[in-house]
């Protein structure tokens, strides 16, 4: 297939991998002339948290020159979509010429910005200071609290979190301060301009409208590990090894050292517009080590929310299995044993009793 990328990002990026590997010509179209990151990891590597070059998912080089792929560098509002066709505006005299793709896959990026006196999450070091969170990312909005936790610092915010206030209270941060810094979680999503759409095209970007698996109402994608799960599935599908995409629950997580968070689905506050009759199951374990606070929110024995506020595990080690069983529509079985460390057999067997709870078992 001659497959046209528009707008390189996490999820854009490995899909065109898996493509080209495969043997499929790829084109992307891009404003990003440096090497594809994990923007999610940037306030991580600020913080020495993680290495500045393990944020790097593929570098140009690899994308260019290994797997063959063309990259040609534009601006993404000089792009114009129809269908199969990509148009791109010419420098010289605003003409468009046309090419057409057996595959169009539409994709953002992203700028970041300071607006007015805030100071942005991935420009900043943050520190022990007074902090008022300002933004639309809820994921990471819920994120700083965790660094603030870490740092010792304050932090206050009017903002929307990826959790419900009974597990956000349980973050031991300041509140109280004075004097605060302004700091915004937003950034600006670029995109093609888009005249038609048809069943060959996908989209896979953040500020891009899905709709949530578990409740049907519609959310915003955030996370890099999202889209890179969209990209991987969408390849998946291309090269025929599955059948079909499934709909994606909303992924928001987050860590710092020593916390991290996981929320599966909408938060309470969200779902309350929707439906009326929710109901709630909660279980915690602490010790010296180790905190862990697990929540669900359902309707009978349908499955709305996972909420998961964690001290001493580290999380990217399993999230992907939970989120891909909540994904696929086997929640049943997050009872089954999915590891041998202590502190996540633990948190598994939490999990264990919360489904067994949402089951009535």
């Amino acid at each position: 297939m001659r497959i046209a990328i528009v707008g390189l990002n996490t999820g854009t990026a490995i899909y065109a991998q898996y493509l080209a590997k495969n043997g499929h010509e790829i084109t992307v179209f891009t404003e990003n002339r440096g090497d594809v990151e994990v923007m999610d990891l940037l306030p991580h590597a600020l913080l020495d948290i993680v290495n500045k070059e393990s944020i790097k998912l593929f570098t140009r080089k690899y994308l260019e020159d290994l797997l063959g792929i063309s990259v040609v560098n534009t601006r993404l509002q000089s792009v114009m979509i129809k269908g199969n066709n990509v148009l791109l505006a010419s420098s010289l005299d605003g003409q468009y010429h046309k090419d057409r793709y057996d595959r169009v896959v539409i994709g953002s990026e992203l700028s970041i910005k300071e607006p007015g006196n805030c100071v942005s999450i991935y420009r900043t070091v943050l520190s022990q200071g007074y902090y008022l969170v300002n933004g639309n990312d809820i994921g990471k909005n819920t994120e700083i609290l965790l660094f603030m936790a870490d740092l010792g610092g304050y932090a206050v915010t009017n903002s929307p979190l990826a959790m419900d206030d009974d597990l956000i209270k349980s973050i031991p941060i300041n509140r109280a301060g004075e004097t605060k810094v302004c700091l915004t979680t937003n950034y600006e999503v670029v995109k093609p301009v888009i005249d038609t759409i048809n069943e060959d095209n996908r989209f896979i970007g953040k500020g891009f409208t899905m709709k949530d698996s578990l409740s049907g109402a519609d959310y915003v994608v955030n996370r890099d590990y999202q889209l890179i799960m969209m990209g991987k599935l969408l390849a998946l599908k291309d090269l025929d090894i599955i059948d079909s995409l499934p709909l994606m629950p909303r992924l928001e997580l987050g860590f710092s050292r020593d916390w991290s968070f996981l929320s599966i689905g909408l938060t309470r506050n969200e779902l309350i517009p929707v439906f009326r009759d929710l109901s709630s199951s909660r279980i915690a374990y602490h010790s010296s080590d180790s905190d862990i606070i697990a929540k669900v929110i359902h309707r009978g024995n349908k499955l709305l929310s996972i909420q998961v506020l964690m001290r001493g595990v580290r999380l990217l080690n399993w999230f992907f299995s939970i989120y891909s069983m909540v994904m696929l529509n086997k929640v049943a079985y997050l009872v089954l044993d999915m590891g041998y460390e202590r502190t996540f057999n633990t948190l598994r067997g939490l999990l264990e009793q919360l489904m067994l709870n949402l089951y009535n078992i």
